[in-house]
């Protein structure tokens, strides 16, 4: 390196060490009076270091909030204030209605006053006679009240209220005659139909003594010469073995086969058809009250052949009777409570009537009017 001179230095060429990256030396720097030093925690770059974050989170007080000291002034008013007594906290606790509190408070009373178990026991005895005097006493008024009444007396049975009807009423059932003047209109000029009524009036009276009837057989039993060597005590016997308790005015022998009955080949060829074997108990003593004019009621138990029992007599008293004319209405008329019991008489019937030509019709609500009117005009 080549130096000029001077400051104790010789002039031309020399040799000398260096250092490689070396720093400037640090010039001084001038503060002022007035400024702070930044705090150490905080680095050169203006927040804190991580020195300062671990000596703060090594201190058990960290991020627990500090009260501020009390000054002098502030401690000895809070002690007058201690000594001031609360009159809030001197009152007793009254609890909110519906609250746990007061049901807990009204339980305390309750046991604290409990009556002595012999007057509540004497008490309950007491509640029970007046309570059965009451009930004796109502029962009495009552036996009272329905004494010496008769409800078929007292009170209007349905044959008692149409006749009361039909005096009230003497046009009732008739057919009124009804006035061109009275029919209404649409716009299109087609009558209107009156509305009909919801009540339906009882059918006009019938005076019988007018009328003509044809005299006609009831009686067609002939009772079987098996049947008639059977003494009363034998009877009595096949009434028991069968079952069979029967009331009236000397109701007729019971019988033991079909061949008993009087039936002709074509009935009787029908029933064997059927497959019936032997009659039942119902129409073993039955079949001979009806074929004998008599008034039947009979009791049996389901699938006990009643329905035979009270079709093969009416064949009977029908084929006896005249041929019908145009108008007539039917000559046997059976009743039944429900639609399929009357669908099921109505099978038995045609097919026992089909032997003679007899015509069978089925009535019932529900079914198409105009059918069932189109099959009992057909006779």
């Amino acid at each position: 390196m080549f130096h000029k001179g001077g400051d104790g230095k010789p002039r031309g060429f020399g040799f000398g060490g260096f250092a490689l990256g070396g720093k400037k030396p640090e010039q001084p720097v001038a503060h002022s009076l007035s400024a702070m030093p930044p705090p150490t925690m905080i680095n050169k770059h203006g927040y804190t270091g991580l020195q300062a974050i671990t000596q703060n989170a090594l201190d058990a007080t960290y991020g627990i909030p500090r009260k501020r000291p009390k000054t002098e002034e502030e401690y000895f008013e809070q002690e007058d204030e201690d000594e001031v007594p609360n009159n809030t906290n001197t009152l007793a606790y009254i609890p909110a209605p519906g609250s746990p509190g007061l049901d807990l408070q009204n339980q305390e009373k309750d046991s604290d006053s409990e009556e002595d178990p012999l007057d509540a026991f004497m008490a309950g005895l007491q509640g029970q006679v007046e309570r059965e005097n009451e009930h004796l006493e109502k029962m009495q008024k009552k036996k009272e009240e329905m004494k010496g009444i008769r409800d078929d007396i007292e009170n209007e049975d349905d044959e008692e209220s149409y006749y009361r009807y039909m005096e009230e009423n003497p046009t009732a059932g008739q057919e009124k005659e009804e006035s061109e003047g009275e029919l209404e209109y649409d716009e299109d000029g087609n009558p209107i139909a009156p509305a009909k009524s919801k009540y339906i009036d009882p059918l006009p009276q019938i005076d019988h003594s007018e009328i003509e009837y044809h005299d006609f057989e009831k009686n067609f039993y002939e009772e079987h010469e098996e049947i008639s060597k059977l003494s009363p005590e034998e009877v009595e016997q096949l009434r028991n073995k069968m079952g069979i308790k029967v009331s009236g005015a000397l109701p007729p022998k019971l019988v033991t086969s079909f061949a008993h009955f009087g039936f002709d080949e074509k009935l009787m060829k029908a029933i064997r058809k059927s497959e019936y074997i032997q009659p039942t108990p119902i129409q073993a003593q039955g079949i001979p009250a009806a074929l004998s004019g008599r008034d039947v009621i009979g009791i049996a138990k389901t699938g006990s052949g009643k329905t035979a029992a009270f079709i093969w007599p009416l064949l009977v008293h029908i084929m006896d009777q005249k041929d019908l004319e145009p108008g007539d209405g039917p000559i046997g008329l059976i009743l039944a409570p429900t639609r399929e019991l009357a669908q099921q008489i109505y099978t038995e019937a045609k097919k026992f009537g089909k032997v003679y030509g007899i015509n069978a019709v089925c009535c019932f609500g529900g079914g198409s009017k105009w059918e069932q009117t189109k099959a009992l005009q057909e006779g």
